[in-house]
């Protein structure tokens, strides 16, 4: 029979063993573990996952196809209504004959100076407005509709008196316009009309007599920015010389018109005008208006 010491020491070895065996087959385990995942992550994704997201994919590109689809449409219509609004108030902007430029160019200073008399007449320009805001918030934004915007707002607000509000949404627009485009001088243009005209103390409206914005050399100095560029720019220049005359400055007016005069003879010289100057109306105007300025 084997000693219990001998038993014990024998029974601590099997111990052991089993201890070691355990923690070899644990070693194993964790590395095998450890291995999988890194195979898995190497290999890449499994055909199931392909076909998951396949499917995401085909849903998502069917959705925002769809999406695309509903996007157009509604710009689409919202060109459209922009553009309804903007014929409307168009059709409006023609009942009040909207462009101001025209009576600088072609009345005499008794025509223009005797207006203050007639009193003033709501036309059409205030409907128009919020046709032009809607053709502004739903069209596409170009140069042509801010501007029969801004000439509309500047004529409501000469119809009702020179109305603040109108007349600075007016003023906004234009200046927006000449950074949009410094070369087109129609907006400078119109501009300097503006300026001149609400900076007039006189101006009356249902008995409400205007005190003046008092922006006149802005008037001026826009149409020298004009007359610098384009010393042949004969609206600019009927403007130069109309207010010189009302403000009382009589010779720069008198150049003013001499220069013009000039500049029509030029012009029908090499061609640009074609009617015998006896026929044309704006030649027929300076003649006009130098005779009145010389009986003065």
């Amino acid at each position: 029979m084997e000693p219990k010491k001998s038993r014990i020491h024998s029974l601590f070895k099997l111990i052991l063993l089993a201890s070691m065996v355990w923690n070899l087959e644990a070693c194993d385990f964790w590395k095998s573990l450890t291995e999988s995942r890194y195979k898995k992550a190497q290999k890449g994704p499994s055909e199931k996952d392909l076909v998951n997201w396949k499917e995401k994919l085909a849903l998502d590109e069917a959705e925002m196809e769809e999406l695309e689809k509903r996007l157009r449409g509604l710009v689409q219509k919202s060109n459209q209504a922009g553009a309804l609004s903007w014929k409307i108030a168009r059709a409006y902007m023609r009942a009040g004959s909207s462009d101001q430029a025209v009576r600088y160019y072609e009345d005499s200073i008794r025509e223009t100076t005797n207006t203050k008399d007639k009193g003033y007449e709501i036309h059409s320009y205030e409907l128009a407005l919020p046709y032009f805001e809607k053709a502004i918030e739903l069209g596409k934004l170009d140069k042509q509709l801010l501007y029969e915007t801004a000439v509309a707002y500047a004529n409501a607000s000469k119809d009702m008196g020179w109305e603040e509000k109108r007349r600075a949404r007016a003023i906004q627009l234009f200046k927006q316009l000449i950074r949009l485009d410094k070369n087109d001088t129609r907006f400078p243009f119109q501009l300097a009309l503006l300026y001149f005209d609400s900076s007039l103390k006189d101006e009356a409206w249902k008995g409400k007599v205007s005190s003046g914005f008092g922006e006149l050399e802005i008037a001026f100095s826009l149409l020298d920015q004009i007359l610098a560029v384009e010393p042949y720019n004969i609206p600019a220049r009927f403007a130069k010389a109309n207010f010189s005359y009302q403000i009382g400055s009589i010779e720069i007016a008198r150049s003013e018109y001499s220069r013009i005069k000039s500049i029509l003879e030029e012009m029908k010289e090499k061609g640009s005008i074609r009617e015998p100057l006896s026929e044309n109306q704006s030649y027929q105007n300076v003649l006009k208006n130098l005779k009145q300025l010389g009986s003065q």
